[in-house]
């Protein structure tokens, strides 16, 4: 039987690594906001500037991020964008909390979420979706004194981190009926990134490009990026069902315009040094 072991991790690190392309969160406490709530992007008078209310998880590099008081990152940069080309004033929320994120979203506090959101079946039945802004293949952190891992194979009788609510949990389920890899249950990446370089487990899922980025820039230490699980995540931009369609639209034609621009594929290499917004073949 699967052995599922959770680690009550109660504090967020403020550089906290978390990653939500993967997470749903089942439980929401009140997020940080940064602002008084604004009317909806579709609400405001088209004569004068839209605001655009952003929920945005504000630990997530090289996504979004704090840099003393400023939110930066590749999704951000993305932001300004749209928001130059459309005159748009963006409006940030910051929380650590996934789940509060969504919960903001679906009661239309916020209109969308900076926070590498992967577009699933599942969330499809619930979020319309940007146009993809980046196709993130799956890897993993290993100690850097270990063998590659190559395929999930590799992990059976192996310790793997998972947060909590992530679909890496699916995937590992569907691939390993048996249970033969050990799933640790994470409430965030950084907790499971150092356990990783202590020893104490033996690999974490992570995006290749971000698990690049992170070890270049001395984010992480001790942990290379090893393997491809099979998994090209295609990263977009959520809005709640039936809502905020203008606005959706205006961010789709302004990701594509800056697509065949060049411009999105410059933001691409100067946060990951390499281009990752062009579909891989299959």
């Amino acid at each position: 039987m699967k052995r599922m072991l959770s680690l009550g991790i109660a504090a967020m690190m403020v550089a906290a690594l978390a990653g939500c392309s993967n997470s749903s969160a089942s439980q929401s406490t009140p997020p940080a906001t940064s602002a008084t709530p604004a009317p909806s992007a579709e609400a405001t008078s088209s004569e004068e500037s839209k605001v655009v209310r952003i929920g945005a998880y504000g630990a997530h590099v090289p996504f979004n991020y704090m840099e003393g008081d400023e939110l930066v990152g590749y999704e951000v940069d993305i932001w300004k964008e749209i928001a130059e080309r459309n005159n748009l004033e963006l409006e940030y929320t910051i929380s650590s909390d996934v789940a509060g994120l969504f919960t903001m979203l679906d009661t239309g506090k916020i209109d969308t979420i900076l926070c590498q959101v992967s577009a699933t079946e599942e969330r499809a039945e619930k979020y319309d979706f940007s146009d993809p802004y980046m196709y993130s293949p799956g890897g993993w952190f290993i100690n850097e004194n270990s063998d590659d891992v190559n395929s999930i194979e590799d992990l059976f009788g192996k310790s793997v981190g998972v947060i909590a609510g992530s679909v890496d949990i699916d995937m590992y389920n569907e691939a390993d009926p048996e249970g033969k890899i050990e799933q640790v249950i994470y409430s965030n990446t950084a907790a499971a990134y150092e356990d990783v370089r202590l020893g104490r487990l033996d690999a974490v899922g992570i995006s290749i490009p971000q698990g690049s980025y992170l070890i270049k820039n001395g984010d992480v230490s001790g942990l290379k990026v090893s393997g491809y699980n099979g998994i090209t995540e295609t990263d977009i931009f959520p809005f709640l069902k039936g809502t905020n369609e203008d606005l959706r639209q205006m961010a789709n034609d302004t990701i594509n315009d800056m697509r065949e621009d060049g411009s999105l594929a410059e933001l691409s290499i100067k946060w990951f040094g390499a281009d990752v917004t062009e579909q891989p073949e299959a």
